[in-house]
């Protein structure tokens, strides 16, 4: 389904935005024209599902350049190499590498699955997010935003999309969460309107 388009200001074009999510879950395609970006992605092996999903966007997996997983658990992350197979590059922020060994310890005692391997993937800081993101044609950056994980991280598009993964919703957090506060405050700040969740619809984001 199609769940948004807004306007480019890089090179003129369309920046459009996919949720091919399956299984309960949404996974989303940031489509910037040239390149395509896939923020999070589904179990191990359940690839060719992943595949039916993209169909009503025009695409194929291997029409998906860079992928982006806003934490690493395995629903959110259990494709990773299977689609790095298929010539997808990863990206993944410096505050997330050491946290890929428990989710791979995890997987390993209770699937079959395919390692990720590092030694070909794009490791940028939250700083570098922007220049890398524009360079692919996508006007937006990438946020730490912990709270559900300490390695979660959300994409915020300029036009004010914001793709959080598991962020909690704020009317649903305790009053001890200061973490998952702090990083809605950030997103904020940076001017996030209609969040783009991993579970549940999207939602516009009431400014305080």
């Amino acid at each position: 389904m199609e769940y948004g388009i807004r306007s480019g200001s890089l090179r003129k074009t369309k920046t459009r935005y996919f949720n091919i999510g399956y299984g309960s879950a949404n996974y989303y395609l940031i489509d910037a024209g040239q390149h395509c970006l896939a923020v999070d992605v589904g179990w191990p092996g359940t690839i060719n599902d992943y595949g039916r999903r993209l169909r009503p966007t025009g695409r194929k997996v291997q029409e998906v350049d860079y992928l982006i997983v806003t934490h690493f658990h395995v629903d959110h992350a259990g494709l990773v190499q299977e689609l790095k197979n298929l010539g997808v590059r990863f990206v993944l922020l410096d505050v997330q590498v050491k946290h890929i060994a428990q989710m791979e310890t995890f997987i390993q005692r209770k699937m079959s699955h395919d390692p990720i391997n590092l030694k070909d993937s794009t490791i940028i800081t939250v700083a570098e997010s922007r220049r890398f993101l524009n360079g692919i044609g996508i006007a937006g950056e990438v946020l730490h935003t912990p709270g559900h994980t300490d390695d979660s991280i959300s994409v915020i598009l300029d036009s004010g999309d914001a793709f959080v993964g598991d962020l909690r919703p704020e009317n649903q957090l305790a009053e001890d969460d200061a973490a998952s506060r702090s990083s809605w405050v950030k997103l904020r700040a940076l001017g996030a309107r209609r969040v783009n969740p991993r579970h549940g619809n999207a939602f516009e984001l009431l400014q305080s």
